[in-house]
């Protein structure tokens, strides 16, 4: 194992533990029921670091493939309706992250870690497009679904509603136009290898892109948008040889 990719699991699992932590312990997320969308939005952020990792499959297989079964095993635990005898199980069923699995669609949190461990196995040699197909997931979706749900009142297409997909664009578009940024810091500091873009083309990526994820959001039923956002972004903008 070397060096980076130690480094890169301390730092995944280091930081998903914080975010476990937070959204158990902040009353307001509780209270307001926003602790599956903090989780949702707030693991995006591992985009900011998972460069460090040196090998796909350490990448994908340790750092992001364990949270496949571990999440369906809580989102079963979280969907029973009887109470657990076993204390150990109470404890699971009532965890935050059981919780998060079982609140909104159930298997969402599952498939966001199947996107996650594809997407870090086969993109690995340009994490910068990964990173772009991760943070429009939990940024654009994210924030468009919790917006929506909070203020949402134009319904254009089943529960979707015009304030949360005006939303679902705005925060893609932010949040890809950051990462484009971000990695062009990095490629112009020697940190990680990935393309240049200049920034009229960040800017028309960062627009395209969202417009994009926010009609997939809007169509994609239930929790699939969370396979659909990420892999199709990504193997859209691999195709325009970005």
């Amino acid at each position: 194992m070397s060096d980076g990719d130690l480094l890169g699991l301390l730092l995944v699992y280091a930081y998903v533990g914080i975010l476990v932590i937070v959204a158990s312990k902040w009353k307001f997320l509780k209270r307001t029921n926003a602790h599956r969308k903090f989780i949702h939005v707030m693991i995006g952020n591992i985009t900011i670091f998972w460069w460090i990792f040196e090998t796909n499959w350490m990448m994908s297989l340790l750092a992001a493939a364990p949270f496949i079964p571990l999440l369906y095993i809580l989102t079963k635990e979280g969907s029973r309706k009887d109470m657990p005898e076993n204390k150990l199980e109470r404890e699971v069923k009532r965890s935050v992250l059981a919780e998060a699995s079982v609140d909104g669609h159930k298997l969402g949190l599952v498939y966001y870690a199947i996107s996650w461990t594809i997407l870090a196995f086969f993109s690995f040699d340009d994490l910068m497009l990964a990173s772009i197909g991760i943070v429009c997931m939990a940024y654009g979706d994210g924030m468009g679904g919790l917006i929506g749900k909070r203020f949402g009142k134009r319904k254009i297409h089943g529960c979707k509603t015009l304030e949360g997909t005006v939303s679902v664009f705005i925060f893609a578009a932010i949040a890809c136009f950051a990462i484009f940024s971000y990695y062009g810091f990095l490629n112009s500091e020697g940190y990680y290898m990935t393309s240049n873009l200049g920034l009229p083309s960040m800017l028309a990526l960062s627009v395209g892109i969202a417009a994009y994820v926010a009609v997939v959001e809007l169509y994609t039923p239930g929790e699939y948008d969370n396979l659909v956002i990420p892999l199709s972004t990504v193997l859209i903008l691999t195709l325009l040889g970005v």
